[in-house]
């Protein structure tokens, strides 16, 4: 068995879950400013599931327009835009209600330890997905000889 990863990551996949990504933060943002603290987590749920039916029917719909097609990763794609779309702001949400529990300081000490890292993979990669311009990859530097990476 051969994967395509040109079909399974390619640009298509990315807008996607870009789109749809965005579209759900803009959704979870509004239902977490103006909802009730109660029905907060019930709302964003409807919402996800409002938003993954309607990101399938549209491929449904796509395979009954000329010259388009409807792809199964493409509602998988939008399915995990949706969720990272909706879970960003239930998160802070959770966190600014929560703020003084001992999970979420330890994530908060976690996310300080982790991000350094993600950055210094970047740096790292051998295979590089991003190329940095030199001022950027100076600055990185500083920041990974600072942290003692």
């Amino acid at each position: 068995m051969e994967l395509n990863y040109d079909v399974m990551f390619g640009m298509d996949k990315q807008m996607h879950l870009i789109s749809y990504g965005v579209i759900s933060l803009v959704v979870g943002i509004f239902i977490v400013l103006l909802s009730q603290e109660q029905t907060v987590k019930q709302r964003i749920s409807v919402a996800w599931v409002v938003l993954v039916t309607v990101g399938t029917v549209e491929e449904y719909r796509q395979y009954m327009t000329p010259h388009r097609s409807a792809e199964f990763l493409d509602a998988i794609a939008n399915l995990f835009g949706v969720t990272i779309g909706l879970v960003v702001p239930l998160l802070i949400f959770c966190m600014i209600k929560y703020r003084n529990h001992f999970v979420f300081k330890l994530f908060a000490i976690y996310s300080i330890v982790l991000i350094p890292l993600f950055l210094g993979l970047i740096y790292f990669n051998e295979r590089p997905f991003v190329i940095l311009e030199e001022p950027t990859r100076e600055n990185l530097r500083n920041l990974l000889a600072m942290v003692g990476l």
